[in-house]
């Protein structure tokens, strides 16, 4: 089965660096979405990198359901 997220090596073959701080500066700079993890290398999905690699100007990731929450407006409460 494939992983949900890009291996080391791949994403070093698509960003073309073996660092991940020269990593993560290649897809700050292209404007990629990425995640850090424990060790602060870059972590990219799967399906993410091929709808970039695919042409698709803006790709975003598909919001989770509990984005869709409604919040408290905090900002509405004031203090007495």
């Amino acid at each position: 089965m494939e992983s949900l997220f890009l291996s080391k090596d791949e994403i070093a073959e698509l960003t073309g660096y073996k660092l991940p701080a020269h990593q993560r500066r290649w897809l700050q700079d292209r404007g990629w979405v990425f995640e850090r993890n424990a060790t602060n290398r870059p972590i990219v999905g799967r399906d993410y990198a091929r709808s970039r690699l695919c042409g698709a100007k803006q790709a975003t990731p598909t919001p989770s359901p509990s984005s869709s929450t409604p919040r408290p407006n905090f900002g509405a409460l004031t203090a007495r």
